[in-house]
């Protein structure tokens, strides 16, 4: 089995690009007023320098300071559009279960509002709570069934189920500059990769790339797609310039390692497998494939370890295997 077909695109682009779901954030702010009402008494006056500067904070990429400033501005009262913001700014910081818990707030004060409920589904999609996340961009489809954020959340739902022509239909009803976005290209690419047109993937992937050079995860979307059709040195160079522009991405040093295994190049294969390892320790395929490799490389010990690990992780096959074969004694990882 190939990389692509385990994990084939860093998914990052829902929580890489909020920066429209927060506008909408203070769109529904000057639109609801106090109509939500506060769920504590207090003023349900929003000073709008409070919220400047937490919008500040997260266009800067402070998320840090941005929740502060959204904390400090909904002390005493409760806001959709604050909470909003503040689910928003903790998905930025990757702190996907409070991001749950303040939008799912948020929507339990203005359940009608569409921008809400597809925030809170992508915060479940990044909390790997799929069914939720699926159940909310449905609920914001029925209130604005040409919500491009929920049609493309939809579709990203539907490529983890497999299903690519059901993406590609949801895709196809995206319109005007929306259809454009680079959530809508990574998600085509992916749709055909599924379906196993490789080259179309690339092809659009290309197109993407030729426009925006330090991407990094069009260079990693590449190196995967032109994995899949061979294309090895290429692959090489696409997932050198991804590590090169983001060297704390963890997947893809393992989609780079692939690429080396593929090229023979066994012990720099084992280096990127480690280097995965360091940033995502529960990525089970980065232990399958640097045990297997160890063993080629006459480390038995260490791919019995490796193997044994990936089975701690819920990836056994190739563990009974060796087990199986006589050469996983437990001496090895006790």
């Amino acid at each position: 089995m190939s990389v692509a077909e385990r994990r084939p695109f860093a998914r990052c682009r829902s929580l890489a690009a909020p920066a429209a779901r927060l506008g909408m954030a203070l769109i529904l702010l000057a639109a609801l007023g106090c109509a939500a009402g506060p769920r504590r008494a207090a003023s349900t006056s929003v000073p709008p320098q409070n919220v400047d500067a937490a919008v500040n904070a997260y266009t800067r990429g402070d998320c840090r300071e941005s929740i502060r400033l959204f904390s400090a501005t909904l002390h005493g009262q409760e806001h959709p559009a604050l909470l909003n913001g503040l689910g928003m700014a903790q998905l930025q910081c990757r702190q996907a279960r409070n991001a749950v818990d303040s939008l799912q707030r948020a929507v339990s004060l203005s359940p009608d509002s569409a921008a809400l409920h597809t925030n809170l589904a992508t915060a479940f999609f990044a909390l790997g709570e799929y069914r939720k996340a699926e159940r909310e961009f449905d609920a914001a489809l029925r209130l604005d069934s040409a919500n491009p954020e929920a049609l493309v959340g939809k579709a990203g739902i539907m490529l983890r189920k497999k299903q690519p022509e059901k993406a590609l239909k949801l895709l196809s009803q995206v319109s005007g500059n929306e259809a454009a976005a680079p959530e809508m290209l990574y998600d085509r690419a992916l749709a055909l990769y599924q379906m196993g047109l490789a080259a179309d993937a690339e092809s659009i992937l290309q197109r993407y790339a030729d426009v925006h050079p330090h991407d990094a995860e069009a260079q990693n979307a590449l190196g995967v797609v032109t994995l899949g059709l061979k294309k090895l040195d290429q692959a090489k160079a696409h997932l050198d310039r991804a590590v090169a522009l983001m060297p704390e991405q963890g997947i893809y040093y393992y989609n780079r390692g692939v690429v080396l295994k593929a090229k023979k190049d066994f012990p720099a294969a084992v280096e990127d497998y480690s280097r995965a390892i360091a940033f995502m320790p529960e990525l089970a395929e980065a232990y399958v494939d640097r045990g297997d490799l160890r063993f080629l490389l006459r480390e038995p010990e260490a791919g019995c370890k490796d193997l044994k690990k990936a089975c701690d992780l819920g990836q056994c096959e190739r563990f009974r295997k060796f087990q199986e074969a006589g050469r996983c004694r437990a001496e090895f990882w006790q």
